[in-house]
């Protein structure tokens, strides 16, 4: 059974230049998007993601309060943040959640792959 996966990242270059990494890899994974954090609580609970990728800063609800939502009606889930926020207050939250992993988009390609693998 393939997992899930859902994106949740508001800029569409780069939730799609993701989702291509995503898919250049050849993981076996369904991959949902959403561009919000409402739309990705929604979506989430909908789609049931195996590991959900949250960008903290989105409009109307930021990616912590989202994941935190998420964690609560899925406790299996793991989260891992994508920010350009490399701010070690981020961090601390992050850790407080128990966010799988806490990666700066600018390490996405050397990060991301061996992240999300010791997820699945």
């Amino acid at each position: 059974m393939k997992k899930k996966i859902l994106l949740v990242e508001d800029h569409d270059d780069f939730r799609a230049t993701v989702k291509d990494y995503l898919i250049g890899h050849n993981l076996d994974l369904e991959i949902y998007e959403a561009n919000s954090g409402e739309t990705g609580v929604s979506k989430a609970s909908s789609v049931k993601p195996d590991i959900v990728l949250m960008d903290i800063n989105l409009p109307n609800e930021n990616g912590f309060e989202a994941a935190r939502q998420i964690k609560e009606g899925q406790p299996d889930c793991d989260i891992i943040i994508l920010t350009l926020f490399d701010v070690s207050i981020f961090k601390k939250a992050a850790d407080n959640m128990k966010v799988r992993a806490f990666i700066g988009k600018n390490e996405v390609y050397n990060k991301l792959l061996p992240a999300i693998q010791e997820c699945l």
